[in-house]
């Protein structure tokens, strides 16, 4: 009897293990944690208790602020004062008339064009990853042609190289294409669900623009003064006895690298926290200015601008010490220290390169969750390095994708440009102004602003495509019960390509 009894035991468990679920049924059906609560095998990201963090680093930027406000103000107003005789005759009304409606049209244009874009690149995804790869292939090979035609061996053999390096890159990843354009295809949904994200970054432009124009007028204010420049009467050109102070200006090009850095890293926040909630919650971020948008916008403006001010400056520093020595290089003249000015600015080129990688992924969890900087930055990579995918995220297909999109944009809006010229200004003097190239910079105006539009696009839908990166890693079963079409699209391109790494 004894004997009997422990083979039905031995029986038993045996059935048991037999229907007991495998690991990936826990993770994909089973297992349907909420933002913040662990996925299985996999710490992840919390909310964090809404308070300012990097509080230091924010009272800096605005103490900035006011500074180049207030040189701008006085200094800069002086130095334009010093021109005020010279007179400019404006006597092309008409061709500034078309200017203006060029641009006018080319940014309504381009802002539709965009539009249409997003839905033909949601559709076909697939083959604009295709397309972008082939693309950078045939643009080598015209380079090398027409560099051969014109004589120049040295400019041929240079795209030959090229040619022959993107013929291999494209057949390295050409298995990863599924993978891009899931991807890719999710994040699109997600920003055409919440398309107020987009009105956000035009916003933050618009705030860049502004800024540029007062950073200007400051640096001329600065320059003048440290120089100390005047103006011939005789002659009525600007005279500067001296070198202006190298010190003020490096301060102000930190300033103005900072607070670039500083703006579009606030869009790539808010782009992190509204497709994080189109993920985990999307019926708070299903409509054009949903609740997601706003209070992710509100979130990287206040509790979390700290924190996006710090790691921006790390890499405004740089920016500014690689402008230094750059400058440094043009002014060296062949002189025995040009090989350590060259291998300095190498070096600050890979620095300022890791530090933007890990901005990319840190400020995802700043907005997903409101971490501090540091904090954020370490725990994305943790996830990242827990989960084996490491080369996963180093993956630029989108990204290329995204800058043949944008180019197509900018083409089409130049082409606008020039219809606008010839249907309503034809008979307008800017062709002969321009040596009969009128044309061309009708072209080239709208062709410029459309590529401007096409790009603060593009952005968000790169940070959201390294957002999703970020959400799947975490917590695949959320997009499942929530968007269960995309979900099937992300597991099938991740199964093809990357069927260890994605655990399913």
């Amino acid at each position: 009897m004894e004997e009997t009894s422990n083979i039905d035991n031995e029986l038993t468990e045996k059935l048991m293990a037999d229907e007991a679920p495998t690991t990936t049924t826990n993770l994909l059906h089973d297992s349907t944690p909420t933002q913040g609560e662990a996925t299985p095998g996999f710490a992840v990201g919390e909310h964090q208790e809404p308070k300012c963090r990097d509080g230091f680093f924010a009272i800096l930027w605005y103490a900035q602020m006011v500074i180049v406000l207030t040189i701008a103000l006085t200094w800069g107003r002086s130095a334009l004062k010093l021109g005020e005789d010279y007179y400019v005759d404006v006597a092309a009304n008409d061709d500034a008339h078309l200017i203006f409606i060029i641009s006018l049209f080319a940014a309504l244009g381009a802002s539709v064009i965009s539009s249409v874009c997003l839905g033909v690149m949601w559709q076909f995804s697939t083959y604009l990853v295709q397309l972008s790869l082939l693309f950078s292939i045939v643009n080598a090979l015209i380079v090398a042609i027409l560099s051969f035609c014109a004589g120049s061996v040295v400019g041929g053999m240079c795209g030959l190289l090229f040619f022959g390096l993107s013929v291999c890159y494209a057949f390295m990843v050409w298995r990863r294409i599924p993978f891009a354009a899931a991807n890719l295809e999710t994040a699109i949904h997600a920003v055409k669900s919440n398309y107020g994200i987009v009105l956000v970054a035009f916003l933050i432009v618009g705030l860049a623009v502004i800024w540029t124009c007062t950073w200007t007028l400051a640096l001329i204010g600065v320059y003048t003064k440290t120089a100390h420049c005047t103006v011939d009467m005789d002659s009525g050109a600007m005279v500067c006895q001296s070198d202006p102070n190298s010190f003020y200006i490096f301060l102000l090009l930190i300033s103005y690298f900072w607070t670039h850095q500083v703006l579009k890293n606030t869009v790539h926040a808010s782009v992190a926290g509204t497709v994080g909630t189109w993920w985990f919650d999307p019926t708070d971020a299903s409509s054009f200015c949903s609740k997601a948008v706003c209070d992710s916008f509100y979130r990287s403006t206040t509790y979390s601008f700290g924190s996006i001010c710090f790691g921006s400056l790390l890499v405004a520093i740089i920016q500014a010490l690689r402008q230094i020595v750059n400058q440094a290089r043009q002014d060296n003249n062949g002189e025995s220290n040009g090989i350590l000015l060259c291998i300095a600015e190498c070096i600050l080129m890979c620095l300022q390169s890791l530090i933007e990688y890990f901005n990319k992924w840190a400020f995802i969890y700043v907005g997903l969750y409101g971490y501090d900087y540091i904090t954020a930055g370490k725990s994305v990579m943790a996830l990242f390095m827990e989960r084996g995918w490491t080369t996963i995220i180093t993956d630029d297909l989108v990204s290329n994708t995204l800058g043949l999109v944008s180019l197509v944009i900018g083409l089409l809006t130049g082409g606008l440009g020039v219809l606008v010229q010839m249907v309503f200004y034809s008979s307008s003097s800017l062709s002969s102004d321009f040596g009969g190239g009128g044309t061309f910079v009708s072209f080239g105006i709208a062709f410029l602003i459309g590529i401007v539009i096409a790009s603060i696009v593009m952005s968000v839908i790169d940070s959201g495509v390294n957002t999703v990166i970020v959400c799947f890693a975490e917590d695949p079963a959320k997009l499942q019960s929530n968007h269960p079409r995309d979900s099937e699209k992300m597991m099938e391109g991740w199964r093809l390509v990357y069927p260890e790494q994605c655990g399913f």
